[in-house]
């Protein structure tokens, strides 16, 4: 029997599931439910009242289960905050009399209020929500129902915090190298339509329009993504190792670069795609110019492709240099295009340089 195969499937479903970020799903998943059956099973053990109340564990730790420690602490104490302040509002509000619609009003409407504050983030919800229970499930056993309702939520957020915290706690570096990878790609690819665009004479201003809001968005997606690998490794036992702080110091790097690398295309984008060969208003790159310039834009492309390597870095720096030579012996009776031009090669060196930095 031939496994290669079964093999290439396996590895394809592998690289399948960790782009697409089934694998963190499923490992988050697997501990939010063995947190929810351990805090059931706890919970009913609980002193006093508090055993009346053994679901409201499993709820806590869901709450508590999320994708980094740090949010993990962060929901389960911005949530208990948040039932705290709901269960006063109730208190407060049940000196009107019975729970009667005028108290669940108030009652919502200033628990919707006070959630609002920035300080309790995801708690903030959970304010009018408790008080509403408290006001109508609670009812004449309030106090004992608010007992059991807080410490069960309690027992169930330490419990999530400590399967999450127990079984591997979850890193993001993977993903984020992954869309700094990705996302460097686009910037090449960007660049060489640049490129193509220079020896093109067809007016595309909306193109350019579109493929620059498509880099904006892949840039913004990367920066949110290195800030959750960021976020990942705090109270996380798992980056002490010096492997990991090398790897954050390294893809914090490289995102830095494609930063700058991002804003240079962005300058040329303006300077080539809709300044230059789509529109006369502002001037255009001077056609004697034009040629070189392409060769320099998709020598540029290809170290950004290619990672920085040395050959093609010096590839990229003599492709510019030789646009300068040219516009040094060019004609000086159409300074407009030599200074498009110009522009267009202070943006590439910055490219080629943000390059250099992200692998030195």
């Amino acid at each position: 029997m031939q496994l290669g195969p079964v093999t290439t499937a396996g590895r394809q479903i592998w690289r399948w599931s960790r782009t697409s970020g089934t694998q963190p799903r499923v490992l988050l998943a697997g501990k939010a439910a063995v947190a929810a059956v351990a805090a059931w099973l706890v919970a009913r053990y609980m002193p006093g009242v508090a055993a009346d109340y053994p679901y409201y564990a499993p709820l806590g730790a869901v709450v508590a289960m999320q994708s980094t420690l740090l949010s993990s602490i962060r929901s389960g104490v911005q949530t208990l905050a948040g039932i705290a302040i709901g269960i006063v509002i109730a208190g407060i509000t049940m000196w009107l009399g019975d729970p009667g619609f005028v108290a669940v009003g108030i009652a919502v409407g200033i628990g919707v209020l006070i959630g609002g504050f920035r300080i309790l983030g995801e708690g903030g919800s959970w304010a009018p929500t408790a008080a509403v229970l408290v006001l109508l499930v609670g009812g004449s056993h309030a106090e004992g129902f608010s007992f059991g309702y807080v410490l069960q939520m309690a027992v169930g957020v330490a419990i999530g915090l400590v399967v999450n915290f127990a079984v591997f706690p979850p890193l993001h570096f993977w993903d984020a190298e992954r869309r700094i990878s990705e996302t460097n790609d686009v910037l090449a690819e960007h660049l060489e339509d640049l490129a193509d665009a220079l020896r093109s004479d067809t007016p595309e201003p909306e193109r350019w329009v579109a493929r620059q809001q498509r880099l904006d968005r892949e840039m913004a997606d990367v920066r949110e993504r290195l800030g959750a690998a960021e976020e990942s490794k705090r109270a996380n036992p798992r980056a002490i190792r010096g492997r990991n702080r090398r790897r954050l110091v390294a893809d914090a790097a490289r995102f830095r670069a494609l930063e700058r690398a991002a804003w240079y295309t962005t300058d040329l984008t303006e300077i080539v795609g809709r300044s230059g060969p789509v529109s006369g208003q502002f001037g255009q790159v001077s056609p004697q110019y034009a040629d070189r310039l392409a060769a320099a834009v998709r020598a540029v492309a290809a170290v950004v492709r290619g990672d920085g390597a040395d050959a093609l870095d010096h590839e990229a720096v003599q492709a510019i240099g030789v646009v300068e030579s040219a516009m040094d012996a060019g004609d000086r009776n159409r300074p407009s295009e030599v200074t498009l031009t110009s522009a267009a090669t202070v943006a590439l060196r910055g490219i080629v340089e943000s390059e250099r930095r992200a692998t030195a």
